[in-house]
């Protein structure tokens, strides 16, 4: 009898746009580097800072594109992650066009009206595309799932992460809200976001959001809140409490990681399936605004995905 070595397929070549500190294109690549068995590479690096690109690309072993469109060149797909998500539209539009794979950081867009677009272009030209908070692909869901359906019916919920920086983690706690209670936000009923300068990357303090399912949502018009825990805090995670008719559940935390994400992108990027719906996307990023939006004017602001407003 003979044994045979059954080899693991060759790691898939990305191009990455913006690889400056503090992106995730940056913190990716290099992660895919200590642990190759996520079978992922940045093969093809472009950032405005070309001194930035060149020496991540060196200690990589990457190479160096001459423009956000040329990051493509023998890869087998594109995340966009630039910390700047207003850019997000120009810089995926050549790929969208040229019908590619893309990976976009959360939030999708810098607006809804571009978000929107930016699908809408997808569908034109048979691109695939794939938005996410790492907060969407976590053990935890299943677990909290299963405790959801112990509750009887759902009558309160309360989501809470950490940071000063609202522009950036509301994307996960509306991600861990959909990961377990399911899609159908209709509304933002209160956002207090204390920011420094008006900057949402910037609390004071804590910040607290009021949201309403719609009466259409799985799970009915269920409220419930989502805090950011503000500065001064060493605190990281996310927690997420249910009250249901027929008792309250403890803190439910969930795990921090990205393997799981990292496992749904090589699938995309191999393939093209879109580990997420394109309606779930949308929403998620409708939220996002809507709460922004809801903080600015100092009122309610409905989440409609197909809305008018971006």
């Amino acid at each position: 009898m003979t044994s045979q070595t059954v080899s693991a397929p060759a790691p898939l070549r990305l191009g990455i746009v913006g690889c400056a500190p503090f992106t995730h294109g940056r913190m990716w690549a290099e992660q895919w580097q200590r642990e190759p068995e996520h079978g992922l590479i940045a093969a093809r690096l472009w950032d405005d800072d070309p001194a930035i690109a060149g020496q991540l690309a060196e200690r990589l072993g990457a190479s160096v594109a001459d423009s956000p469109d040329a990051v493509a060149d023998d890869c087998d797909g594109i995340l966009i992650t630039v910390l700047d998500a207003d850019r997000y539209l120009e810089l995926v539009r050549p790929h969208l066009l040229a019908g590619r794979r893309v990976f976009l950081n959360r939030p999708l867009a810098g607006n809804l009206g571009d978000a929107r677009e930016i699908l809408a272009l997808a569908e034109a030209h048979g691109a695939r595309v794939y938005s996410a908070s790492a907060l969407l692909h976590t053990h935890a869901a299943e677990r909290i799932r299963a405790v959801l359906a112990e509750l009887g019916e759902l009558r309160f919920f309360s989501v809470t992460g950490p940071t000063d920086t609202a522009d950036w983690y509301l994307p996960h706690l509306f991600a861990c809200l959909a990961g377990t209670l399911g899609c159908g936000l209709a509304r933002v009923l209160h956002a207090d976001l204390p920011c420094i300068d008006g900057d949402p990357h910037r609390l004071s303090g804590p910040a607290i959001v009021s949201v309403e399912y719609g009466q259409d949502a799985a799970i009915g018009p269920v409220r419930g809140v989502l805090a950011l825990v503000g500065p001064g805090s060493d605190w990281y995670g996310f927690t997420l409490k249910l009250y249901g008719s027929l008792g309250i559940s403890q803190d439910l935390e969930f795990d921090v990681g990205y393997g799981l994400m990292f496992a749904a992108m090589r699938d995309f990027f191999a393939t093209g399936a879109e580990p997420l719906p394109r309606a779930l996307m949308l929403e998620q990023t409708a939220a996002h605004y809507a709460v922004l939006r809801a903080a600015r004017e100092g009122g309610p602001a409905e989440i409609d995905p197909q809305g008018a407003r971006p």
